[in-house]
């Protein structure tokens, strides 16, 4: 494996917190928005009302965000299913009567559904970050955030300023951790989700990036990466919670989108996307996300051990979100799979209209397989899926995280449009057989907005279709969530159960299930 210049275990205190604050004042400074959008909330309450399909996205507000029900249950829920399942997403996009301009702005709400003796019972709350009650207080937003600029802004002091903890959700070593693109951790007790605030794995670390997609490994070890500015953080978090060691190198394609990462028995796998985020400056032409001409998806392959022993791999230009998985071939090469989009037009538009109350094309991700050839520096990439469908979301047996596994799960819509009809996003599920390419599906039709879907191993089965799929959707006839279950053997078939809350939750984005 070739060496790339990456700073590792040498890099003092101060060139960490010297990155963290450069970036943090960038994102602070009010940027000039490249659409046109609507200033006032009240702009666009109509579009909502006569959207059923995307009314969930209007969002919650301070007063109508402590949720609380007893699901109605339908359906054989399987006994030996029992945990809590968590989802976070955007939800509060509203304050002093100004509105968001892009979904990844709002502030995160975590959703929590226990599950036990046969019943599921709900509870939703924001996350309590410092941003959040800054501008509760000050009734008005205060900083610049995704895809909104905001003026007058406060000066801060760190990411966490602006924090949104909206994201993802994982419960890891007895703590709940509610996750965002570039800042701490945010820490919430599981019982009641309370805000404990953010989470400090060493105290010369505070406020340095712990990213959205962190993986835990067959042995209980979280990995996850953080970045800023050029810098690249790598962090590892053992079984108990403890921080093992951090890693820090630099990035072979600075000041762009790193969302995902994937891990093998022996490497860090990350995607960086040919995307510029232009923060704290006039944005270029008529976009203001777009993948840059002419630059590759580059693909960093690091030694856990060792991050500066890398190799970079460029493959064709795409956006990619997320990835499914990566796992070492018996010849060494690295299999990575992931979500590919040959543009930016859901990230620089569609996520922009949701927050209008319009329709959008689905997203138009496909699912790729790339096999990188350590070796030789080769790479060859297989795109599979049909012209015109997409998917997203993928997700996988976790005990086989870094390790072959033949089935990735997804959110899906293949008949976009089809007979006048419209979608939010995605309408179905797929199980893709990643060896052959086939997928089963399930449909829930025109009116249903489907989220992110999870496999939860059945106790004492070792199959990866040995497993329950468990994930909500929206019915927009009725205005509510299900939290549904399948079986993933037979995933076409159907829920065999469902859990219905009396109330529509805000779209999410992702969360995890914890045994019980």
């Amino acid at each position: 494996m070739s060496a790339g210049a990456a700073k590792g275990q040498g890099v003092h205190r101060r060139h960490l917190l010297a990155g963290v604050a450069g970036t943090a004042a960038a994102l602070a400074l009010p940027a000039t928005p490249a659409l046109a959008l609507p200033a006032r909330a009240a702009d666009v309450d109509a579009s909502f009302a006569a959207q059923p399909l995307l009314r969930p996205f209007k969002g919650v507000t301070d007063s109508t965000a402590q949720l609380d029900a007893q699901a109605r249950m339908s359906g054989r829920w399987p006994s030996e299913l029992r945990g809590r399942f968590y989802r976070n997403g955007p939800a509060l996009f509203e304050r002093g009567g100004e509105r968001y301009h892009h979904w990844f702005d709002g502030d995160g709400m975590v959703q929590q559904f226990t599950i036990a003796d046969g019943q599921v019972r709900h509870r939703g709350r924001l996350v309590q970050t410092r941003k959040l009650q800054a501008e509760r207080a000050a009734g008005r937003f205060l900083y610049s955030a995704f895809g909104t600029s905001v003026v007058d802004t406060p000066p801060v002091g760190g990411p966490d300023a602006f924090n949104t903890a909206n994201t993802n959700v994982i419960e890891h070593a007895g703590r709940l951790l509610a996750l965002w693109e570039g800042g701490s951790a945010w820490g919430l007790d599981p019982t009641d989700l309370s805000t404990l605030g953010p989470v400090t794995w060493r105290p010369d670390l505070a406020q340095v990036p712990f990213s959205a997609h962190p993986k835990v490994d067959p042995q209980g070890h979280l990995w996850n990466i953080g970045t800023f500015g050029k810098a690249l953080v790598v962090w590892h978090i053992s079984p108990q919670g403890e921080l093992v060691r951090v890693q820090l190198g630099e990035s072979p394609f600075a000041g762009g989108m790193v969302h995902d990462m994937a891990v093998t028995e022996q490497h860090i796998v990350v995607p960086l996307p040919p995307l510029r985020l232009n923060f704290g400056q006039p944005s270029v032409g008529p976009r203001r996300f777009a993948l840059v001409p002419g630059e590759p998806l580059r693909v960093l392959v690091m030694d856990k051990n060792d991050i500066a022993q890398r190799r970079v791999f460029e493959l064709p230009p795409e956006l990619v979100f997320h990835v499914g998985n990566a796992h070492t071939a018996p010849g060494g090469e690295v299999v990575l799979s992931y979500i590919g989009a040959l543009d930016a037009s859901f990230l620089d538009q569609g996520a922009v209209a949701l927050m209008q109350g319009r329709h959008v094309d689905t997203a138009s991700g496909s699912l790729c397989v790339a096999t990188l050839n350590m070796r030789s520096g080769q790479m060859q990439q297989q795109r599979l899926g049909q012209t015109g469908e997409g998917c997203e979301f993928p997700r996988m047996d976790p005990r086989r995280i870094g390790l072959p596994a033949r089935w990735l799960l997804t959110a899906a819509a293949w008949r976009p449009g089809a007979g006048g009809e419209r979608t939010a996003l995605f309408h179905g599920l797929q199980l893709v057989d990643t060896q052959t390419g086939r997928s089963q599906r399930f449909d829930h039709g025109p009116q249903a907005l489907v989220e992110e879907h999870v496999l939860v191993p059945k106790p004492g089965k070792t199959g990866e279709r040995d497993a329950w799929v468990l994930g909500t959707h929206i019915d927009a006839t009725r205005q509510v969530t299900l939290l549904n279950v399948f079986d993933a053997a037979r995933l076409e078939d159907g829920p065999v159960a469902q859990a219905e809350l009396p109330y529509a939750l805000p779209p999410g984005f992702h969360g995890n299930f914890t045994a019980a």
